[in-house]
C-alpha cells in the first residue's frame, strides 16, 4: 500500500489577487467550478473515507487560484474534519490578504504557511498585482500557531532573496521555505555551497541561525497525497498539472 504523507483540499474560485505565477492561471485548471460557497465541500465524505482508511492525519487548506481565506465556511470545515477524524492536523496556505481580518480562525488552524513574495511593496505590486501589502510583521506578530513563510523565486525578487532571509529571522520566523517557480530552466539556488542538515521531500533543509530554510523543487519532491479538487474529484499526485489525467490517478 502506497504511503500518503497528507492530504490537501484545494479551494477555487475568484482571487483577491492577480499573481502572474499562479498555476491557476494555467490553462490546465480553466473550468474548475468555483466553491469558495460551498459547505460541504463536492466530495468531501468520500475524501475523508480515504484519510481513515491511510491514516492520514495532516490536511492543508490552500487553493488552485483563490486565497482560501476567501472561503465563507472556515469555521465549519474545520470544526467538520477535527471531528471526523480525531487528531487530525490542519493546516492553511495563505497569501496573508485577510489574515489580521480573519485573526481567531488564522490562529485556529493548527500551523499557518504565508505565501511572502517579497517586503518591498514595488516588488509585491509585479509579483501579485496589487498595491496594498499586507502588514507582515503585524501578521508575525498576531500569529500564536507554528508559522512558515514561503517565498516563490522568480525573476522579481530574486535579487532579495538574501534581505527576506534576514528580514524573516530579524521578525522571528523559524520556517522559510524557498520555492522554485515550476518549470522554470534557470534554477535559483540561494543556499549554494552550504552543506544541508537534512532532506524532506528530496529537497535540501539549511540551518541558519535559529531559522530552518528549505528550498523546494516541485520537479525533484518524492512525496504522495491526496488532493481534493472543486469539482468532488480526488487524486493522488503531489504535483498538480492540469485537469483531466494530468491531476494523476483518481482515487475511488
Amino acid at each position: 500500500m502506497t504511503r500518503y504523507a497528507f492530504a490537501s483540499i484545494l479551494l477555487s474560485g475568484s482571487c483577491n489577487l492577480r499573481c502572474p505565477d499562479c498555476i491557476g492561471r494555467s490553462n490546465g485548471f480553466d473550468g474548475l467550478p468555483s466553491n469558495v460557497s460551498e459547505f460541504p465541500l463536492r466530495g468531501l465524505d468520500r475524501f475523508i473515507d480515504l484519510l481513515t482508511r491511510h491514516k492520514i492525519n495532516q490536511i492543508s487548506l490552500t487553493g488552485t487560484n483563490t486565497e482560501p481565506q476567501l472561503y465563507r465556511y472556515e469555521p465549519e470545515l474545520l470544526t467538520l474534519l477535527r471531528s471526523s477524524l480525531p487528531g487530525v492536523r490542519v493546516s492553511l496556505h495563505t497569501n496573508g490578504t485577510m489574515a489580521l481580518r480573519k485573526s481567531a480562525i488564522f490562529n485556529a488552524y493548527d500551523r499557518v504557511t504565508v505565501s511572502l513574495p517579497s517586503f518591498r511593496p514595488e516588488t509585491y505590486a509585479r509579483m501579485t498585482g496589487s498595491t496594498v501589502m499586507p502588514d507582515w510583521s503585524s501578521i508575525f506578530k498576531m500569529a500564536t500557531v507554528p508559522l512558515k513563510v514561503s517565498v516563490l523565486i522568480t525573476d522579481d525578487n530574486r535579487d532579495e532573496l538574501d534581505q527576506i532571509m534576514e528580514r524573516c529571522q530579524a521578525e522571528g520566523i523559524r520556517r522559510l521555505v524557498f520555492r522554485q517557480l515550476y518549470g522554470a530552466s534557470n534554477k535559483i539556488d540561494p543556499l549554494y555551497g552550504k552543506r544541508p542538515v537534512r532532506y524532506f521531500g528530496g529537497n535540501p533543509v539549511y540551518r541558519c541561525g535559529n531559522m530552518e530554510i528549505t528550498v523546494w523543487d516541485f520537479r525533484r519532491t518524492r512525496l504522495s497525497c491526496f488532493n481534493l479538487f472543486s469539482d468532488g474529484r480526488i487524486s493522488a499526485e503531489y504535483t498538480l498539472m492540469g485537469r483531466g489525467g494530468q491531476h494523476g490517478s483518481v482515487c475511488d
